[in-house]
């Protein structure tokens, strides 16, 4: 694994509350938080906790390399009850390569702005997956790198494009930044999904969640973390 495989996360010292029961299978779910989301591996959590050894999970990673988010995910995991994984890793320099790290498909793109090669990247990992009777789950874990590298209108197409590939009873976990985009933006992406899960920090040590359904339309007042009108 890379250099940074032991830094990572503090997986046994940070305490992570339940994830609220109105966050189920079959959404699509905005992951904010304030920071990189990749930092405490959020969505990767999320995915352990929601899925199931049947099922499997198409990973997107904009911010690390494929080599640690496997390190991160192998940590979180274990070695059973979580669902196996293919990822697209647009950061690393193996540019358009496709690879198998152990039992992990990794396909190699330039980077998070090449948005044609992103979409092709994960139908290959969606052809190429084995049959399953499980879910099928689709996480970014930060949209952030590419919505500074491309229009809202072009990655709102984009997401609506390959949405599709999580299954009826799968997630699509869209992880990001939101102190990095203003209000239209966060606005626009949050249009396109069905809640919003809020990551907070009440402690160094302590990650806490505040899930917010959309309903369709995005409000300022949930922008703002606030309730709904």
């Amino acid at each position: 694994m890379d250099e940074n495989a032991n830094s990572t996360v503090e997986t046994e010292a940070l305490q992570v509350d339940p994830l609220p029961d109105s966050l189920s299978g079959g959404a699509t779910v905005l992951v904010a938080t304030t920071g990189d989301p990749s930092q405490y591996a959020v969505c990767l959590r999320i995915l352990c906790a929601q899925g199931t050894e049947e099922d499997t999970a198409f990973v997107v990673t904009t911010t690390e390399s494929a080599d640690r988010t496997i390190a991160v995910y192998d940590r979180l995991g274990g070695e059973t009850g979580r669902p196996s994984i293919s990822i697209v890793d647009t950061v690393s320099e193996q540019q358009s390569v496709s690879a198998l790290y152990g039992e992990t498909h990794v396909v190699f793109t330039p980077s998070p702005s090449d948005l044609e090669r992103l979409v092709m990247a994960l139908s290959d990992l969606s052809d190429s997956s084995a049959p399953s009777n499980g879910a099928h789950h689709l996480v970014i874990r930060s949209l952030t790198p590419i919505l500074k590298a491309s229009s809202i209108t072009r990655v709102s197409t984009v997401l609506e494009r390959i949405t599709g590939l999580r299954s009826e009873s799968g997630l699509c976990l869209l992880g990001i930044d939101y102190t990095a985009h203003d209000e239209e933006t966060m606005a626009a992406i949050a249009a396109l999904v069905d809640g919003v899960l809020w990551v907070t920090q009440p402690s160094p040590a302590r990650l806490a969640f505040d899930y917010q359904p959309t309903r369709g339309r995005h409000s300022r007042s949930i922008l703002d973390g606030g309730p709904d009108d």
